[in-house]
């Protein structure tokens, strides 16, 4: 990951320790590393390491969601040079699908954590920028009439984020399921809804 130096020392002591706990994980496996190991590894004290996160599955999701701004960063450019709000946002579904399969290990681990987040009410806390990224395609494609004007961009981001969890569920489910198939088809039934009306 590139170095920021802008970054609060809060926040540098969050990235060093996400960062140190995706190393422990890559080499034993996310199972096997216990907090204690990602203090010791991240040179904190224990109590600094359970202020910044509660348990080894926030720091995973902390170090996905910074992989995946890190990652979406270049690929906004590409999706916006596509003509319709379907191209964009099925560009941004094909390269998820590539990024998810290279972080299958961990995509069991991040959804349950993510939902018990949402069943707490603490969703927010950890927040991806993909909800962000749909609610800024589905706003651009409501000025054009590609997309229902009635509800917010930001709601209807919300199911789109919500249809494509589903998606990521079903494929972790079944080993023979295409995760770009399953994307596809939650955005096919994300527009029977979100079409203009």
């Amino acid at each position: 990951m590139a170095s920021r130096p802008q970054l609060g020392k809060s926040q540098r002591t969050r990235l060093r320790i996400a960062e140190t706990a995706h190393a422990l994980f890559e080499r034993h496996g996310f199972d096997a590393v216990t907090m204690e190991q990602i203090a010791i590894e991240a040179d904190v004290v224990r109590g600094t390491l359970y202020n910044h996160f509660p348990v080894k599955e926030a720091v995973l999701v902390e170090w996905m969601h910074l992989r995946l701004a890190e990652d979406l960063a270049p690929l906004i450019g590409q999706v916006m040079t596509q003509r319709s709000f379907s191209a964009r946002i099925s560009t941004l579904l094909d390269a998820s699908a590539l990024w998810w399969e290279q972080h299958r290990q961990y995509a069991a681990a991040y959804l349950r954590f993510r939902f018990q987040q949402l069943k707490q009410g603490e969703a927010g806390q950890t927040s991806s920028d993909m909800a962000a990224a749909y609610a800024a395609l589905i706003a651009k494609a409501q000025e054009v009439d590609e997309v229902r004007v009635d509800e917010s961009a930001i709601r209807l981001a919300n199911y789109l984020h919500f249809l494509i969890l589903y998606a990521l569920m079903t494929w972790l489910e079944s080993p023979t399921a295409s995760l770009r198939d399953e994307l596809a088809h939650a955005f096919e039934f994300f527009m029977l809804g979100a079409k203009p009306r």
